[in-house]
């Protein structure tokens, strides 16, 4: 079906706007990690366990709503996917104990996972040329990670840490009737599509088995638990061991995101020219670099937001590690493999939450981020190791 430029332009906006929203809902928690254990008096062990099940639960459902959008249509699933991202915003904002915050969470999670494979397939229908539009849409993410933080933070001085995290849950809202009145629905692609013979255990095995896609899944994991250990206790981190007030914590971590976003296309253009592990190497160096700075530095001012803009920069290997996934997967796989993948390494690397929360807890931050630090320096020796030994992974 032919699209208008403005029909396309409608789409690429609404879509952003939505993983703008659906990101934003979820990082709108991480800057009251202190307020939130606090309010049900219990640990920050506890609270990463929570954001632990909300990425986990993101992160299976990537596989299987991709097959949603091929048997119900993408736009559906959007607006599915949209609708449970705004309650499980609004159930965490209002939720009277622990028990209740960690299945709003959930609730949260499996929205947000459900958005990200349709809202990508929505835009490969409509656009013959996708790269500049999925670039585009991937900025929404850590353009929702530098407002919504900061924003939040900023209500919450006022109204508390409840009323800043729905400021996420606004922004998935917005989506939510922009992609009601902006993109037109379409016939679905395979109506009889069936997840079960989807997720054919020997045909899972068969793909992740093999050595390439193995090795790209580590660099993955070791990637996403960063990321993770990241979005989930870095303000909290600066607030306890640099002493930053919630509100500057929260500029920080806008700071961050603003860097991920800027330079992301950098490192897209180095692994187009020059391989994905010469993006990917780099950037795991220069993140480890700035934690360490975080960690075993001075403590001065400018110690401070030198580590902070290192993490920013270094957050970029998400496009190269998958781009180092696609190439290992012929035309009639690389949606199933691709999302298979996707799902591993970010259901793995999402105990980066629970895990942080509870060397923090138990040894403090440093041991906490110094093993943040070592996975990172890891990742970068067996890229060496991999290239210099010449072992084809």
């Amino acid at each position: 079906m032919a699209e208008t430029r403005s029909g396309k332009a409608k789409a690429l906006l609404s879509a952003t706007t939505a993983n703008f929203g659906q990101f934003g809902a979820r990082v709108a928690i991480s800057p009251f990690v202190l307020a939130i254990a606090a309010e049900f008096s219990t640990s920050k062990s506890l609270i990463g366990l929570v954001l632990t099940g909300m990425w986990a639960t993101y992160a299976l459902m990537q596989f299987p709503s991709g097959v949603f959008a091929d048997r119900y249509g993408e736009r559906r699933i959007v607006l599915v996917a949209l609708a449970m991202a705004v309650l499980g915003s609004i159930f965490v904002a209002v939720s009277p104990s622990l028990v209740v915050f960690a299945v709003a969470a959930l609730v949260l999670g499996l929205g947000a996972g459900m958005y990200f494979a349709p809202g990508t397939a929505l835009l490969d229908r409509r656009f013959t040329g996708t790269g500049r539009a999925f670039s585009i849409h991937s900025a929404g993410g850590p353009l929702a990670g530098l407002a919504v933080p900061v924003v939040g933070t900023w209500v919450a001085a006022t109204y508390g840490w409840r009323v800043g995290i729905l400021v996420g849950g606004a922004g998935a809202l917005a989506a939510l009737a922009m992609a009601l009145v902006a993109v037109e629905g379409r016939p679905p692609t395979n109506p009889n599509a069936a997840l079960r013979s989807r997720l054919n255990r020997q045909t899972v095995m068969k793909l992740l088995s093999r050595p390439v896609v193995a090795f790209s899944t580590v660099l993955g994991v070791i990637g996403m638990y960063v990321f993770q250990a990241t979005v989930s206790f870095f303000p909290t981190f600066l607030q306890e061991h640099h002493g930053l007030t919630q509100g500057n914590a929260g500029l920080a971590m806008g700071v961050t995101f603003l860097l991920i976003a800027f330079v992301l296309p950098f490192a897209g253009e180095a692994a187009d020219r020059w391989g994905p592990d010469h993006a990917v190497a780099p950037t795991f160096l220069v993140t480890a670099t700035g934690f360490a700075t975080l960690i075993f530095g001075p403590g001065s001012s400018v110690a401070l937001w030198v580590g902070i803009s290192l993490i920013g920069v270094g957050l970029t290997w998400g496009g190269a590690v998958q781009a180092r996934v696609m190439r290992e997967f012929d035309d009639d796989e690389r949606g199933t493999g691709f999302g298979l993948v996707r799902t591993v390494f970010i259901l793995l690397g999402s105990v980066g939450n629970v895990a942080t929360g509870v060397l923090a807890d138990m040894f403090g931050w440093p041991v906490a981020y110094g093993v943040v630090v070592g996975l990172l320096c890891f990742g970068v020796a067996i890229l060496v190791i991999n290239r210099r030994l010449d072992l084809g992974l």
